[in-house]
């Protein structure tokens, strides 16, 4: 389908964020089924009468066109249908942290790259927060750790990074060679990995989004890996984001 001067494409994505443009416009950026991050402008998306406003929920999967030159950069919104929203009103934690999802997936996606495992990750991770909100903090560690899978900072944790073993527990992570365990490597036991690092990290290998492990408190194996790999994915990204400084502010 073409019109005067451009040509409207069609995509199925999943909407990232919106950020507020000119006269009651926005900016909308989506990760696309091939993995690609793109942005379109919305005319009149942010006035009360708009009637597609709740198409750009963070995390909706929609079905999108653009309509624009090839050369330009920012091509115009044309359409916007949700096919499935990962909301469940009136829970706050769960939209927390997707807010959080979109503001990793925002980042982690590239405009003219395609990694379709970044879709995959993130549709099973909407649909495991609508199936079950209540674990929207385990889903969240789970994303976090397949996001920096799929960036290629973190190594398997099956067999020590140094010397190849398998069953001595894990004590640390080390940026050269991965990580490292109990028979080879020498560390003060404050300062170690807890026992059970290595059961967890092989959960969250193992396990889809729908089953990920639920945070429990009492489970210092978990706490202490899941603040490992969240500060190394932040820290990738240059930093905290706003919607995490939210999250922790309201829970």
């Amino acid at each position: 389908m073409r019109q005067t001067g451009g040509v409207i494409r069609n995509y199925t994505a999943i909407v990232l964020k919106a950020v507020p443009y000119a006269e009651g416009g926005a900016v909308v950026s989506f990760l696309s089924e091939q993995g690609e991050r793109m942005c379109g402008v919305a005319k009149g998306v942010k006035k009360p009468t708009a009637k597609w406003v709740a198409a750009f929920e963070p995390l909706g999967m929609v079905r999108v066109s653009f309509f624009g030159k090839e050369h330009v950069e920012l091509k115009r919104v044309t359409r916007c249908e949700l096919a499935f929203s990962p909301l469940t009103l009136g829970h706050l934690e769960s939209s927390l942290v997707m807010a959080c999802l979109a503001d990793l997936f925002d980042r982690v996606a590239r405009e003219g790259v395609e990694d379709d495992r970044l879709y995959r990750l993130l549709s099973a991770c909407g649909r495991a927060l609508k199936a079950d909100p209540d674990n929207a903090l385990g889903i969240l560690a789970y994303a976090e750790h397949w996001l920096l899978h799929c960036m290629g900072l973190l190594p398997h944790p099956r067999v020590c990074g140094r010397c190849g073993n398998d069953q001595a527990p894990l004590v640390l992570l080390s940026p050269e060679v991965g990580w490292c365990c109990a028979a080879c490597t020498p560390v003060d036991p404050r300062e170690a990995l807890p026992p059970g690092s290595r059961d967890f990290l092989r959960q969250l290998r193992t396990q889809g989004a729908e089953t990920a492990p639920r945070v429990d408190p009492d489970d210092e194996a978990q706490r202490v890996i899941t603040a490992l790999l969240r500060a190394r994915l932040l820290q990738e990204l240059g930093g905290g984001l706003r919607s995490y400084e939210v999250l922790w502010k309201s829970l």
